[in-house]
């Protein structure tokens, strides 16, 4: 009786981690083939379908050279399994600081619940630097900033103030506040003293209708506050140019438990029909509290959304490889494995080589309308302010390059600090209030 030939076993990685520079690999090149593979490479278990978690470079050239390749398992489950991919190659590997900042960051998104000691321990590395790339990923809303995290001894601890950011030099805080002019007063007359088409990008939080007590910032009842808008958005599209764009961020509220106001619809219909929704977008913070109306005895969920009118023409400026979705390697290298035609339950199909390649080529994958960006816990002195990662996804987005940046509702300036931190050649802020717009302009001289 014949028995089966066993079949090879079928080897991929586990993670796709920087390549070998030329110098690199031709060395390691010569070194397998004089002498063979000295070092086994690491793999997750003896099945047909084998991960190699270190040693996918030897591997791939001993089987060019049709060299016997030494295995070791080694068996846990697929997290520790990457950590540990990331922390052999950091050990051992020449890397340049951009890569190895690239390993930490991908460590992070995976586990941005342990704290920054825990992981420099598990990578190997300073804990000063993966606090530095948490504060980066933090900063553009990759990853969400967490009130505690977990500690080497599985015990949770409050984070700490994170990564101060450096001094400016005076030349820059200089310039900076060169490029910026701050206006004291109604934004509607103020907007009116504005030429028409001069303004690239408007993107503004103004303040809600019925939101807080009586005398109390930003309070205006519904009325006003329509007759105020439709005045704001009608001077908006004067001052814009041809292919600019205004963004409106605003959240709505409720008349008592289960009973809505509906004024932001009411103004988004409006503004739609009045000149034109470019897309619907919509902001959700995952780090929101529950509020009294999610207690058990009400029933209701906690409010975490909130809507970015988007109006422009149909073909105003818009970049979207600037906001561009990047995967953490090991969700590439996943991503990478499932490459077959995909059946969706509707029964539309798709090749998801091509997608992947396609996102491979671009850098990214298409950002979805709906933005995932924890609130910061940097209020600038503001009781509004919008979370800097916000301001910041949308300047990329909507601003071109050397533009002007307008926000009429400027508060403490964030989106202004924003608009310059991507390339504004200027930006113009509108308020009320004198105190905010000397705190806008501390945040735009210091960064």
């Amino acid at each position: 009786m014949k028995t089966k030939a066993r079949r090879k076993p079928r080897y991929e990685a586990l993670l796709e981690l920087p390549p070998l520079s030329t110098e690199e690999y031709e060395g390691l090149y010569q070194s397998i083939a004089v002498n063979g593979v000295l070092v086994p490479i690491l793999v997750d278990s003896d099945c047909p379908r084998r991960r190699i978690v270190d040693g996918n470079h030897r591997k791939q050239i001993a089987d060019e050279l049709g060299y016997d390749c030494p295995e070791v398992v080694h068996e846990g489950d697929k997290e520790e399994l990457r950590t540990l991919a990331r922390a052999l190659n950091l050990a051992r590997r020449q890397l340049s600081q951009p890569q190895k900042r690239q390993i930490i960051a991908d460590q992070l998104r995976e586990t941005p619940d342990r704290t920054n000691r825990v992981i420099a321990k598990m990578l190997g590395v300073g804990h000063p630097t993966v606090a530095s790339v948490r504060a980066d990923l933090e900063s553009v809303g990759k990853i969400f900033q967490l009130d505690r995290r977990v500690g080497k001894d599985g015990k949770t601890y409050r984070s700490g103030k994170g990564v101060r950011a450096s001094v400016r030099p005076a030349a820059e805080r200089k310039a900076r506040l060169d490029a910026v002019t701050l206006f004291r007063g109604d934004c509607r007359k103020e907007l009116r003293k504005i030429a028409a088409g001069t303004i690239d990008t408007i993107i503004t939080d103004p303040p809600y209708a019925e939101v807080r007590p009586r005398g109390t910032y930003g309070r205006i009842n519904e009325k006003d506050w329509h007759s105020l808008m439709h005045d704001v958005v009608t001077e908006c599209r004067r001052i814009l140019k041809p292919r600019g764009s205004a963004v409106f961020i605003l959240q709505p509220n409720a008349v008592r438990m289960g009973e809505m106001r509906l004024w932001l619809w009411e103004f988004l219909v409006w503004a739609g029909k009045a000149w034109n929704l470019v897309e619907d977008v919509y902001w959700w913070n995952p780090a929101a509290l529950p509020t009294r109306g999610a207690k058990r005895e009400f029933g209701l969920m906690r409010p975490s959304v909130k809507t970015c009118i988007w109006l422009g023409s149909p073909d105003c400026y818009r970049n979207q490889d600037a906001v561009l979705w990047t995967p953490s390697d090991s969700f590439a290298a996943t991503r990478r494995a499932e490459m077959a035609r995909t059946i969706s339950p509707s029964g539309h199909h798709w090749r998801g080589d091509t997608i992947t390649k396609s996102a491979d080529e671009r850098g990214g994958t298409t950002p979805f309308n709906l933005l995932p960006i924890p609130t910061s816990a940097d209020s600038v002195g503001h009781p509004a302010a919008t979370p800097y990662p916000l301001a910041d996804w949308w300047c990329r987005y909507v601003l071109p390059p050397g533009g002007v940046l307008l926000d009429p509702f400027c508060g403490g300036g964030t989106m202004l600090s924003a608009g310059l931190d991507n390339g504004a050649s200027r930006t113009i802020g509108i308020d009320k209030e004198n105190k905010y717009l000397k705190m806008a302009a501390r945040r735009i001289r210091e960064g």
